[in-house]
């Protein structure tokens, strides 16, 4: 039988430099997603779910690539449309996690088209697709609020099969920007205008000279 690791050990076993690599991708992340809608409001607001998602899902990965690509544990797998990341642990019950990048509802779910390979990626346990023993895959990412369209927390969650989800976890950000959200800028005002009130004294001294 097939055990699942708790939040608590999987934490632990990716190690610090993993975790704290996944946080600040989601900080990095906000950061562009904010700077995106002050910027471009216009597009921000007729994008489409999936195009947001995408955009959030490459700054993520520009940045994961900056900080892990050196790791000699960890080993990027960038293949069109599939991005993964697999981290080698020393423990005695698993030989490494395989992670990929993903949007979560707030009710925990994600999002995919289920070909087999996702299926396959989401079943824990050795298959066709995915041979290795003792391999524990996980989707990590941020929280998402799709009625106000902001980024909440950096998360891991563990499931087997689309619809059993065995727990989601939050991330501690030890380096935190403050709040969790990144709300919607406000919408820009046009300019004030420009009243051109001539000095009193500046008056005077046209009118003397008239």
């Amino acid at each position: 039988m097939f055990s699942h690791p708790n939040p608590e050990t999987v934490v632990r076993e990716l190690g610090d430099k993993v975790v704290d690599a996944i946080v600040h991708a989601v900080r990095a992340a906000k950061e562009e997603f904010a700077s995106y809608r002050e910027q471009h409001p216009g597009w921000a607001a007729d994008n489409a779910a999936r195009t947001i998602a995408g955009l959030i899902h490459d700054w993520m990965w520009t940045d994961l690539r900056q900080q892990l690509d050196s790791l000699p544990h960890v080993n990027l797998i960038d293949q069109d449309p599939t991005r993964e990341i697999a981290v080698q642990v020393h423990s005695e019950e698993r030989l490494s996690y395989l992670l990929r990048v993903k949007l979560h509802h707030l009710d925990g779910s994600t999002s995919s088209y289920q070909t087999q390979t996702v299926i396959d990626f989401e079943m824990q346990g050795s298959s066709e697709t995915f041979p290795g023993w003792g391999e524990v895959r996980l989707e990590a990412g941020y929280e998402w609020d799709k009625d106000t369209r902001t980024m909440g927390e950096p998360v891991i969650s563990l499931r087997h099969g689309r619809n059993k989800i065995i727990w989601v976890h939050q991330l501690p950000d030890r380096g935190a920007l403050a709040g969790g959200m990144v709300p919607l800028p406000a919408a820009p005002r046009p300019p004030q205008p420009v009243v051109d009130v001539p000095d009193r004294e500046h008056g005077q001294a046209e009118g003397g000279q008239a």
